[in-house]
């Protein structure tokens, strides 16, 4: 009988270990509403929730929602401010309310042209900048990692090869910044989420996408629009790639903390680095899909480059008028030389050696973040 009990209660003790195993396991919810083709999904969140999970050989996972199956397009916010997802992808400007200095920031865009370059100086200034984390402290967010697109182009339904073509036409803008070039150059500027731009073209709703080149294969955008204009209207990165719900990050440990660290950096640079090369592919693949690729004649060029000093003043404007912060100009000069750092320290940088990339913004920016302490 003692020996039955005994039995009994390993077996009990098992079973209890076994659950303990389980429950020790943390699996988080991340959402992000591209598609499974797009970059920052494939890169930013199913390549890298395997990393995750390798690096802590089990315990921390990724649970990947895309498309909208967690949370509605415009809700990447305030559901992670709100606990539903633990993990999001977030476009700022589609909420600059709740994050005015991302979205004076995100207005300087139009004047940038490197993706990479940009991406590393945002994720810098955001986990560094005093404003930046009073800002994620108020949303009651984490901000881990920054992205930014290629530089938009202008994918269209109709031909447009030089300035005046534009006259007229309805254009889908991402932000503010775009919408006054847009009215600068006579077309109408649409506000539409991008995931809203191949019903747009299709239906004759607006007549181009200001947009990366390599939604058209990823959204097969080629299908509605049969031309491209590879006018450089320059990166989007306003929000996130990654940022996590306040509550759930100070839950982890600081092992587990600092591997999403370190595997933020890596995906960081593997989805810039894939970003950029699907755009490029995507160009290079037109032709087969009856796309027409056009080159900025110089009346364009110059409408967007006389637009670089009107996007700064613009970005000052916005930050004193629209948002009433108490220093948009700092902020402003603080991005502006956080921008001309990251430009130095990739000087002569093979921006197609993710080795390379990856040492250099870790050793310069994740190697230096206390895990401990950081979002606390």
């Amino acid at each position: 009988m003692q020996i039955h009990r005994l039995c009994a209660g390993l077996a009990l003790c098992a079973a209890i270990g076994a659950t303990s195993a389980a429950m020790a396991e943390t699996t988080l919810n991340a959402s992000i509403w591209f598609p499974e083709t797009q970059p920052l999904t494939r890169y930013g969140y199913q390549e890298w929730a395997k990393k995750v999970e390798k690096a802590s050989g089990g315990d921390l996972k990724i649970k990947v929602f895309t498309d909208t199956t967690l949370l509605p397009v415009v809700a990447h916010l305030s559901g992670l401010r709100d606990g539903i997802a633990d993990i999001t992808y977030h476009a700022g400007t589609y909420t600059p309310a709740d994050l005015p200095e991302d979205n004076v920031l995100a207005v300087l865009g139009i004047s940038l042209d490197d993706p990479i370059l940009t991406t590393f100086a945002v994720a810098d200034f955001y986990i560094n900048d005093p404003a930046m984390q009073a800002l994620w402290k108020r949303q009651k967010i984490v901000f881990l990692g920054a992205y930014a697109s290629v530089p938009y182009n202008l994918i269209c339904r109709k031909k447009v090869a030089q300035l005046s073509d534009l006259k007229g036409l309805k254009l889908r803008t991402p932000g503010p910044v775009h919408a006054e070039w847009a009215k600068s150059v006579g077309a109408t500027p649409v506000n539409v989420p991008s995931s809203e731009m191949f019903t747009g073209l299709d239906k004759g709703q607006i007549d181009c996408a200001v947009m990366g080149a390599n939604e058209l294969k990823t959204r097969s955008l080629w299908d509605v629009a049969k031309h491209i204009n590879m006018a450089n209207l320059g990166p989007y990165f306003a929000g996130w790639e990654w940022a996590m719900n306040g509550n759930t990050w100070k839950s982890l440990n600081e092992k587990q903390r600092r591997i999403l660290l370190d595997t933020i950096a890596e995906s960081t640079v593997e989805t810039e680095i894939a970003y950029v090369k699907a755009g490029d592919e995507a160009v290079q693949e037109s032709s087969k899909h009856g796309v027409t690729v056009y080159q900025p004649t110089d009346d364009i060029k110059q409408s967007i480059l006389s637009f670089h000093d009107q996007a700064r003043a613009m970005a000052l404007k916005e930050g004193a008028e629209r948002f009433k912060l108490k220093d948009s100009e700092g902020l402003i000069n603080r991005f502006e030389a956080t921008l001309k750092k990251w430009d130095n320290l990739l000087a002569g940088v093979d921006k197609t050696d993710a080795a390379a990339l990856t040492k250099l913004l870790k050793e310069n920016l994740y190697d230096k973040v206390d895990a401990k302490t950081y979002g606390g």
